[in-house]
Parts: C-alpha cells; structure tokens; sequence
C-alpha cells in the first residue's frame, strides 16, 4: 500500500503560514513551498544522474598539482556564478576528456538553479543529435519540442560540442543552436574536447570542428577557459583505487 504524502505541519500543505510583522499578520510563502520550487528548477534543468552531485566545492582542483589549470578553472566558474546575472558572456571549457569540463559546467548550472532560481538547462550535443534523429520517425517529441527549450532557456550548458560525426545536417543543427541563442543574448556555458590549436599537423582544433562562424561567435558569447592537461581525472581516481 502507497504511503500518503506527507503534509508540511507548518502550513498544513497550504504551502502559506501567516507571521505577524509590525503587529500585522501577514502571508508568506513557507519554505516547504521554497523547497518544491527549487525541485522542480533543478528537475527542468535535466541534469543526468550521473552529474547531479557536481559542486563546485567538490571540483578537486589540486589532484595534479603539476597543472595550475585546475584551480584558475575552478576560481574563473565561482566568480561567474558569484556575478550572475551581471555578466555579459558565458564560458567555453576547452580541454581532453576527463579532466573537469562538464563537473564545472554542471555546478555552475546547478548552484545558479538552487541559488539564484535561474531558469537553465543541460543539454549534451550527441543526445541532441540522436533525440532529433528519432524524431524524423515519429517517435518521441517533435523538432520544436526538441530545441526550443535548449534554444530559449536562459542558461544552457551545452556539453561536448564539436563531438560525434560531422554530416552537413549536424553542422547545421549545430549553427542553428548557438546562433540562436547568440542572436538573442542568451548566456551559455560551452565544453569541447577540441583545443584552438593543433597538437599535431593532422590534429583538429575547435574551428575545424564547429566551424569558423561559430567559432567567431563563441569568441563574442564566451570567455574561454583553456583546461588544456595530459593527465585524466578518472584515470588518475582508478589508479589510485587499485593500489589500495
């Protein structure tokens, strides 16, 4: 048998209590309403399973301590949700795989939800892809459904761009996202694994993958944070749990 919900004993599940200021009684919002709005914020912000725990106090930024990147990443992502909403650009995380990018995207968006009540949203480029791919078919939500959220939220973290197989349909899918939300001002946190230089000559960099335009326009939209490292934080965490 389903156990009932439980009832707020403050408002009795009114989601209102009176308090008497100035020897009036007033109605205030109680905070079990407080905390069921932050819920449904970070519910719509849909954020996977796998990032919800993402801090910034638990982004460790000395486990390679030979890299100074970690730390000036993680101080650059506090002053910008510190600044928020008086900033004029988002972040561009640019580094390898497994070194943070999406774990401070993640708890930018998380705490700017919690905090600051922004309405944002999470948004992987692959799973875009493939959720608009299904949709060509019939099944799931239709390409509005799809992108007028990623497109209209105040603050997106659009994680892995540049990432996949790169047909002219998804190059163009990918110009439409950010273009839209360059042309409307919208703040946007960005990760790639794509560096803007070639490590080597047969290397691609960021401009090759997304394009020059949109590069350009990251440039406008972006402060770019260069997490440009050898060593994998996931690698390094498997390392150490087996030589215990």
């Amino acid at each position: 048998m389903a156990e009932e919900p439980s009832v707020c004993p403050l408002c009795d599940g009114t989601r209102w209590r009176i308090e008497v200021r100035s020897g009036r009684e007033v109605a205030v919002r109680c905070v079990c309403d407080t905390e069921a709005d932050r819920g449904r914020l970070l519910a719509s912000a849909r954020i996977p399973a796998r990032y919800l725990h993402c801090t910034l106090e638990s982004f460790d930024e000395n486990w390679d301590p030979g890299t100074p990147v970690f730390p000036i990443a993680k101080r650059r992502t506090q002053e910008f949700v510190d600044c928020f909403p008086a900033v004029k650009k988002g972040l561009l995380y640019i580094g390898r795989t497994g070194i943070g990018k999406t774990h401070l995207a993640v708890a930018a968006l998380r705490e700017l939800v919690l905090v600051k009540r922004v309405r944002g949203m999470y948004s992987n480029f692959i799973d875009l892809v493939q959720e608009l791919q299904l949709s060509f078919d019939g099944a799931g939500r239709n390409r509005e459904e799809i992108l007028r959220p990623v497109v209209a939220a105040d603050l997106v973290v659009l994680d892995e761009l540049g990432a996949g197989k790169l047909t002219p349909w998804v190059s163009d899918l990918m110009y439409y996202v950010v273009n839209s939300r360059y042309m409307a001002n919208r703040i946007t946190l960005v990760t790639s694994n794509y560096l803007d230089v070639r490590r080597t000559p047969g290397d691609e960099n960021l401009e090759d993958r997304i394009s020059v335009a949109l590069r350009s326009r990251l440039y406008e939209m972006c402060d770019t944070i260069d997490m440009a490292a050898e060593r994998d934080y996931r690698r390094h965490m498997a390392d150490r749990r087996g030589s215990r």
